[in-house]
């Protein structure tokens, strides 16, 4: 419950970190799982990618399945020689090692390409994808190749990617990841066919610069503008290739066709027109204008 908007935002804030039910119960899942891997075979390597290394995953709601991303690194690629080892290969390896765990094997792992997972009663479950470190492409060493079809592979840049979303977080002084956590319970509010991936590259493109205009105004950044902002520059930025300068990982916007992206600008572009309203309010009608926009966790008036 919140009577003013500065109020309801430091209270949604709140809202959307991991409970400490729910973060221990992640922390004994991974790192369960990781053990047995590298037990298993000490030259296999694995780490938390996705939302959970770059610190921006947000409290699900009471039917949300939980998922945690674990990078199973199988080992490097140096060059493209006569046979390269297949992605349909390395997950059939992956699902055989998470047999040969008796818990594990009676939780029955499912091969979901291009991930094995184990499905945990908490409703949480873990997405294991295998890779192998890049040592063909500059710089080396940094970067995986990950499965992009049975017989391809791609390449992501889970590091450069956390780190650099992290650096520009410090450079906003804090607004960049609450800001991400914010619009993405919009996101499964209003626009769920978009990737969180995607929408967090798009924010990160976005929000510093906002930020910047509002010191260089001598203004005090506030959620309601960061997110208005957001919207207002994003309807035009979202038809547009989307990346992280410098990194190797493909844009973020591919798996979407110019449609879908058109489609997306006007809903941005209708969100947009109801934050410019929204901001000049404050009280109860502010806060349940908000609170349609972000759904439940967003606190009601009171």
């Amino acid at each position: 419950m919140a009577t003013n908007i500065t109020q309801a935002f430091n209270e949604f804030k709140s809202r959307l970190e991991l409970s400490k039910t729910l973060q221990e119960a992640i922390t004994t899942h991974h790192e369960a799982i990781r053990k047995w891997i590298e037990s298993y075979d000490p030259n296999i390597k694995t780490k938390l990618i996705g939302s959970l290394q770059r610190k921006t995953r947000i409290q699900p709601r009471a039917d949300d399945t939980f998922d945690i991303d674990i990078l199973v690194i199988f080992g490097s690629f140096y060059r493209w020689g006569t046979r390269v080892v297949y992605p349909n290969e390395v997950l059939n390896k992956l699902d055989e090692i998470m047999r040969e765990h008796e818990g594990y094997e009676k939780m029955n792992p499912e091969k979901d390409f291009p991930t094995v997972i184990i499905h945990y009663a908490d409703g949480t479950k873990a997405e294991l994808v295998p890779a192998y470190q890049d040592f063909i492409n500059e710089p080396k060493g940094r970067g995986y190749y990950i499965p992009k079809s049975y017989n391809e592979w791609g390449i992501a840049d889970y590091d450069y990617d956390a780190e650099y979303i992290s650096n520009k977080n410090k450079e906003t002084e804090g607004w960049l990841i609450p800001t991400i956590k914010m619009l993405k319970a919009a996101k499964r509010n209003l626009f769920p066919k978009m990737k969180s991936y995607h929408l967090e590259v798009l924010t990160t493109s976005i929000i510093p610069l906002l930020v910047k205009c509002c010191q260089n105004q001598n203004l005090q950044p506030s959620f309601p503008i960061l997110v208005y902002g957001f919207f207002e520059i994003a309807k035009n930025e979202v038809l547009k290739p989307c990346r992280i300068s410098n990194s190797k990982s493909p844009d973020a916007s591919a798996y979407m066709k110019n449609f879908q992206k058109q489609e997306l600008a006007v809903k941005f572009k209708e969100i947009a027109n109801y934050c410019k309203n929204l901001i000049q309010l404050d009280g109860r009608e502010a806060i349940e204008g908000w609170r349609e926009l972000f759904g439940e966790p967003f606190p009601s008036y009171g």
